[in-house]
């Protein structure tokens, strides 16, 4: 029976109690009393908006790294591994890694482990005596296409993921022609356990003859299923017509303990092929036990017996690290902290062990104040070896950095190595990589790859490639890492800050915020600003070329000279650089060590050397002219250069540079271009006060053939002139002061105008001036993109359809680049690809297949590794040069080399995809080249908190740092505490900035000031305060909360003011107040007022300038201790860890100079907040704004908006307008617009339907997040299109399960595909509206939340609106998207109200729709 339940008003808040029966009836006999009707207050309608969430920046973590072969024999793949995504990778040229796909949707479940499943990683041997490499020999055998027959066929090897959603995933991928890549995947259904410590999937082990998979729980029980060989299933999907999981039988088997480690052993080295062994360390009875489970493959699993033996394992192996098992013989080895066990005869009873110590130099902690205890070993891998190698070789890391160097001989014997030390801590992501899998890779350096751990992941090898060998260092030095590439890192994220930057010579040089992190431990603390493009990795720079107007390579190559005795390999380039009004001419050099025959020295040991041109050492040789400026210049043949100034044109022999001939002008040139290949210049003159464009063609001897020379009379001025090539032939075009443009097609015989078009005609610029800088032609498979840059900023692009009758009309879109003057240079390395500058933007344009925007744009960072806080200047002037494959030397080179000049330093630079070896690349281009590319910002210890100083241009960061005070044995560390104040970017001279950097370590360069805090002090809070004393002077003011642990049961606290100076150089502490309990949090009321949280309570206080102390104003107590506190004043906003939020309005009490904290409104439930954020939306109905706050929840990883009622109500309860669930736990939330203007869909970045799109949230995992807040409609409609593709997914049986043996029970077997909900029919309107689903009061918040990565996803994989809305659907769905779609923008279509909806109209709304769609998802960043 039900109680009845009342409600009663405590504390200001209507609480449900049960009433007491007894209490009512002595209450009924009364008379009734006359009542007076109350006045309520009414709190309004409540406005309807919806959430849309975006990754912006996915989490770098990788908890394994898997060497996989997953699509193609060819293409060495590694997988990384994460929570709940994986990401293919590639190993290209000289080891480096690029992007290639990611997989993110594994219906919900989370990745527990993962193995590889397949053919053995194996190097083939040839019979005889190993032959001398070729002339012709690279780093690389020859890359295959990988598409054809081979292409539906399954991989050589497949990686295997155990999913908590109780699912394990057989998955590979697929590489189409047009170089994409699609994963496939067969699943199998797991058990379900009883509890958590029988749930299987924790522990996963393979056969590595694929003959068997153990998939195993914490404790209790494994399951063992009976596989396929690889070849046998590949056969199989080849012989069907559906590919199916490779499981024949499956058996659940118990086990006694608790696991440690499982894994297959080894049969004897192909001696028995039948035999499978299963090992297990286990712990029972709080003792380490090793047990076997071996079964006869022939055999039905039904017939096998598991072994009872348990045998002890030694007390110096009970706790062991790592199980390593031996694929030579069935021996395996356990890995402790000081030493490594061999155990054998695991089958004959009590096996035999041998303990081989480790050095003592070795087991010297790197990192001694991490821990008391000694590091653990994380992770091993085998390294590829010959099969002739009778040894098996392991590398074996540990947490700390250190790895050794693992060999077993085949007489049984163990020899340990110190490998090296790694650079930062490794965890459980660890591997050794191969570059292929040809015979002579055994030539070629051991290749570890590790992921980050509080630090980013690196790629090192140990030696040098074949062909960068170097002879004169000593095999100690050969021996050491070096490091081929690094896999960004910016975790654990512990703050956030979105900010604008700014510099004293720009204050507004970039027009949005950039998002900084607080990130990484102890060495690698740092503050990254995390920005997303292209990587062009810096190799070398040199600065004094301000006011740099344009850059030119007129020589370039490579050859061998003898110095000091030694034989070197040299590649030069020589620059012609505009300084106007002048000329100069440098000559840059890089320097490789020795070589011997045909090889070069190795890259990285090599050398540049730059020097200007006449100097005392070398005297002029050549023909360039320098007394003037150049306006054009280029390498035109193999043997011949061109230089244009204004009033002259010299052809150069190469490489001598000596004058062939020279064409001297009447009058100076106003514009000339000229190219590589073309058989002319173009020029513009002025004659008569008139423009004149002149063709003149140039004979392969370098002869200007003045006579045959084109002339044109242009009715402006020219504001550019380029040689362009569409189809094959060259074309000149020009831009005039009119806005017009001309288009002439060069042949030998005559030259003609191909097309004119005017920019002022076309209805979409509305009659503006639109002058342009420069034009490039994009080509991709026989279709050209004509781009033009604009002094403007913008870029506009139109198709050019060429075909015999001549160039069709041009159809114009516009990007906005930004509000300086926009310059494009083609790339000479992808004919599909160009370079825009525009202010301080750097990005590189490709030709878009996409049928809404002809380009795809991408910014360009330029990184220096021995400067990570290198800060990008804008770029003025680049040139690029060409891939080098003609050239008679091997390894690398300047081929691909970019050289851009950046504020006053020219960069010597190469685009990540660039660096390849010089052979004809066959594989389409990479297609995923961008990534998250930080900057960093080096503090050494881990940062904790972050507080960006826009005024100053610094940033004051938090710090605490582990270290040893004493070593042992009467160990003693101490956890040290500070606060520095940085420089956001460097500002100093250059020259100053060269001596300085030479000396000081990372760490030091940023730091301006720094002062210690209490040992294990935490800093909760930090707010600048800028405060104005009576007579008007200012103070640069920080305020900290802090709080220590004083004992098991006491924490104190401080509230600590920093003076930082006028100009932000220095760092002094002013004034401390002590507290009983930690200050959690600090927000700024007024000048002198502040609103902070100490423990449990909300104190507001002032201060009082003429008695120099802080006076408590008002107070009051919270249920559980606050975190996070802010003011928008008459209110004060407060997230507690266990009671939600709370709002306050702060009134004056009857004391004079005291206030009140009267509540305004809490949550409706209780919440664990980490973060909150007060957002403010105008409300165009009737001119005012809607208030909510933003709340993120720690325990349901959400994000609530609770509504603030403009009037105080009855109810303290706020309505919650929606709630995001997301995939992770959003722990900061900040606000900043960091979209670039090209990531805008108009210039007004104003989107039908998205009302605020600037609010960023952070997660610990490096995940960033992106939330915008929609309208209602908006919000309606895009619910509606996610709920029909969720519905339809599940339908599609894409994660249906295959069946090895029913089992009683299981009800997934009744459902289709393993979902609930119908099944059957149409899907019916009731299943999707989202008008229907968001009315519901547990979860209908959750029902206005969009998930962007989902439709984001459904777009990329070629979405289909029209079939989504009107297929297997009830035609009430129909007309409520388009009802919905209406709602959003009515100029979309026509209502038909009752008559249905044409197709050719729900067609056209349908395109309009997905345009929209485009632009709300375009990316961020």
């Amino acid at each position: 029976m039900a109680q009845a339940q009342g409600l009663s008003l405590i504390d200001g808040e209507w609480v449900s109690r049960p009433l007491d029966p007894y209490q009512i009836m002595a209450n009924a006999p009364r008379e009734d009393v006359e009542m007076r009707d109350t006045t309520t207050r009414s709190s309004g309608q409540i406005p309807e908006y919806g959430i849309l969430s975006q990754t912006v920046v996915e989490t770098p973590l990788s908890k394994l790294i898997l060497p996989a072969n997953i699509r193609h024999r060819d293409l060495i793949d590694i997988v990384m591994v994460g929570e709940d995504s994986i990401q293919l990778k590639e190993i290209r040229d000289y080891g480096h890694i690029h992007h290639v796909a990611s997989k993110t949707n594994f219906n919900g479940g989370r990745i527990l482990t993962a193995k590889v499943f397949g053919e053995p990683r194996e190097i083939p041997s040839s019979k005889g005596t190993g032959l001398p490499l070729h002339g012709n020999y690279m780093k690389h055998i020859e890359r295959k296409p990988t598409t054809g027959e081979e292409g539906n066929m399954l991989p050589p090897e497949i990686i295997v993921l155990s999913l908590s959603n109780r699912s394990l995933m057989f998955l590979w991928a697929q590489h189409s022609k047009t170089g994409t890549t699609t994963f496939s995947h067969r699943t199998v259904r797991l058990p379900a356990g009883s509890s958590r410590f029988d749930r299987l999937g924790n522990f996963l082990a393979i056969d590595p003859k694929c003959r068997a998979i153990a998939v195993a729980a914490h404790e209790g029980r494994f399951i063992l299923y009976k596989t396929k060989p690889m070849e046998k299933w590949r056969r199989q999907a080849r012989e069907g017509n559906e590919i199916t999981a490779p499981i024949e039988d499956e058996r659940i088997i118990s086990i006694e303990g608790q696991i440690m480690h499982m894994d297959f052993l080894s049969s004897g080295g192909g001696h028995d092929d039948f035999h499978v062994v299963l090992l297990f360390v286990v712990v029972l009875e709080g003792r380490t036990r090793l047990t076997c489970f071996d079964w006869d493959c022939r055999q039905d699993l039904s017939r096998a017996t598991p072994r009872t033996e348990r045998y002890l394992v030694q007390f110096e192996d009970m706790v062991p690290s790592l199980l390593i098992p031996l694929r030579r013989s069935p021996d395996f080895l356990l890995v402790s902290d000081d030493h490594i066990s061999v155990y054998k005869n695991i089958l004959s009873g009590d096996p035999a062990h041998t303990i081989v110590p480790i050095d003592h130099t070795t087991l010297r902690s790197i990192l001694p104040g991490d821990s008391k205890q000694a590091p653990k070993w994380t992770a091993w891998d085998k390294t590829p070896r010959n099969p002739e190698y009778q040894k098996e070789a392991f590398y074996v890391a540990r947490e700390d950095g250190r790895i050794i160097y693992v060999v077993r001989g085949p007489s049984g014997t163990l020899e340990i190595d110190e490998a090296g030390e790694w650079q930062c801590r490794i965890d459980t992501a660890f591997s050794c990589v191969s570059v292929d899998r040809s015979e002579i890779s055994q030539q070629y350096p051991d290749l570890l790859i590790a992921g980050g751990a509080s630090n980013d992941g690196m790629l090192c090898k140990i030696g040098a490639w074949p062909a960068e060998y170097s002879y004169a260092v000593h095999y100690a030095g050969t021996s050491q890492f070096s490091v081929v590439d690094t896999i960004p890192n910016w975790t654990p994220l512990t703050d956030l800050a979105v900010t604008q930057l700014s510099s004293p010579r720009a204050p507004d040089e970039r027009q949005r915020s950039s998002i900084f992190v607080a990130n990484g431990n102890r060495p690698n603390g740092e503050i990254s600003e995390l920005r997303r493009g292209i990587q062009a990795i810096v190799d070398d720079s040199f600065s004094g070329i301000n006011g740099c107007a344009g850059i030119w390579v007129v020589d370039h190559g490579s050859h061998m000279a003898e110095i000091e005795g030694t034989m070197r390999s040299q590649h030069y380039a020589i620059f012609a650089i505009t300084l106007p009004p002048e000329t100069l001419v440098i000559r840059v050099v890089r320097t490789q060590p020795e070589s011997r025959a045909d090889f070069s020295g190795a890259w990285e040991q090599g050398s540049w050397d730059k020097f200007q041109t006449p100097s005392d050492d070398d005297p002029l040789e050549d023909d360039l002219m320098r007394e003037v400026e150049t306006i054009s210049a280029c390498p035109w043949s193999d043997d011949i250069s061109i230089q244009i100034t204004r009033q002259e044109v010299r052809t150069l022999l190469r490489p001598t540079l000596k004058q062939i001939e020279s064409l001297a002008f009447d009058t100076p040139l106003l514009l000339a271009a000229s190219h590589a290949g073309s058989p002319f210049i173009a020029i513009a003159s002025r004659e008569s006060g008139r423009a004149l464009l002149e063709i003149v063609p140039i004979s392969k001897s370098g002869k200007f053939e003045r006579s045959r020379s084109f002339r044109h009379q242009l009715d402006h001025d020219p504001t550019c002139i380029e040689i362009l090539d569409i189809n094959g032939s060259p074309y000149v075009f020009v831009s005039t002061f009119d806005s017009k443009i001309l288009l002439f097609k060069y042949s030998h015989d005559s030259t003609s105008i191909a097309l004119e078009d005017s920019w002022t005609e076309h209805q979409t610029f509305q009659n503006l001036q639109k002058l342009c800088e420069s034009a490039v032609v994009l080509s991709n498979e026989g279709r050209n993109v004509l781009v033009c840059a604009m002094r403007d900023g913008t870029l506009l692009s139109s198709h050019l359809e060429v075909d015999h009758s001549g160039i069709s009309p041009l159809s114009w879109n516009a990007v906005q680049m930004g509000a300086a003057s926009a310059k494009i240079t083609p790339s000479e390395t992808n004919v599909s690809a160009a370079y825009v500058s525009c202010g301080s933007d750097f990005c590189r344009v490709r030709y878009s297949p996409s049928e809404f925007s002809h380009l795809e744009i991408d910014s360009i960072w330029f990184t220096d590794r021995s400067h990570p806080e290198y800060n990008q200047s804008p770029v003025s002037a680049i040139f690029q040069l060409p891939f080098l494959p003609d050239q008679n030397v091997f390894g690398r080179n300047l081929g691909g080399f970019l050289f851009a000049v950046a504020g006053d330093r020219l960069l010597f630079s190469q685009l990540d995809a660039d660096v390849k070896c010089p052979t004809p690349d066959i594989l389409p281009r990479a297609l995923h080249d961008t990534k998250v590319v930080p900057r960093k910002l080096i503090v050494g210890a881990k940062p904790t908190n972050v507080l960006f100083m826009k005024k100053l241009r610094r940033v004051l960061v938090s710090t605490m740092e582990a270290k040893e005070r004493r070593g042992p044995p009467l160990g003693e560390r101490v956890l040290q505490s500070s606060m520095k104040l940085l420089r956001v970017r460097d500002d100093r001279s250059t020259d100053d900035m060269e001596i300085k950097q030479e000396m000081d370590a990372p760490t030091e360069r940023l730091v301006v000031a720094q002062c210690p805090l209490m040992n294990a002090e935490r800093v909760y809070s930090i707010v600048e305060w800028q405060f104005v004393n009576k007579e008007g002077k200012k103070y640069n003011l920080v305020i900290v909360g802090t709080g220590i642990q004083t004992s098991a049961t006491q924490h104190n606290g401080r509230r600590l003011i920093f003076n930082t100076g006028k100009s932000g150089s220095k760092l002094d502490l002013q004034k401390q107040s002590t507290y009983n309990e930690p200050v959690y949090g600090i927000a700024l009321w007024d000048s002198q007022t502040t609103v902070s949280i100490v423990g449990r309570s909300l104190f507001i206080d002032r201060f009082d300038e003429e008695a120099g102390r802080w006076f408590q104003r008002g107070k009051t107590d919270l249920h559980s201790p606050g975190i996070h506190v802010s003011v928008v004043r008459p209110f004060v906003y407060v997230s507690t860890l266990q009671h939600s939020h709370l709002c306050y309005k702060v009134v004056e009490a009857a004391r004079p100079g005291t206030f009140e904290f009267v509540r305004e409104f809490s949550d409706s439930g209780m919440r664990n907040c980490a973060r909150h954020l007060v957002v403010d939306l105008p409300n165009a109905k009737d001119n005012s704004s809607d208030r909510f706050v933003l709340l993120t929840d720690k325990k349901s990883s959400s994000v609530t908006g609770l509504y603030q009622p403009p009037v105080m109500t009855y109810s303290n309860a706020s309505p919650t307008l929606f709630e995001a669930c997301l995939s992770r736990t959003v722990i900061r939330l900040d606000r900043g617009d960091i979209r670039p203007p090209w990531r805008r869909p108009n210039t007004a970045g104003q989107i039908t339907g998205i009302i605020v799109d600037d609010i960023i949230g952070a997660c610990t995992d490096g995940t960033v997040f992106s939330l915008s807040i929609l309208s209602q409609p908006a919000g309606l409609l895009l619910r509606l299109l996610q709920n029909l593709i969720e519905i339809k997914a599940n339908r599609s049986g894409a994660y249906k399960h295959d069946t090895i043996n029913p089992r009683s029970g299981d009800i997934f077997n009744v459902l289709m595909s393993n979902t609930t909900g119908n099944q059957h029919g149409e899907i019916l309107v009731r299943d999707v509206d989202p008008r229907h689903l968001g009315q519901s009061s547990k979860r209908g918040p959750k029902n206005k939340h969009v998930d962007g990565d989902l439709l984001k996803h459904w777009l990329h994989e070629g979405g289909d609106l029209e079939f989504l809305t009107r297929d297997n659907v009830d035609e009430e769905i129909t007309g409520l998207f388009e009802e919905l779609a209406l709602d959003v923008e009515q100029r979309w279509g026509a209502r038909n109200r009752g008559e249905g909806i044409d197709q050719h109209e729900n067609r056209r709304l349908c395109e309009h729709v997905k345009r929209w769609m485009s632009e709300v998802l375009m990316p961020v960043l």
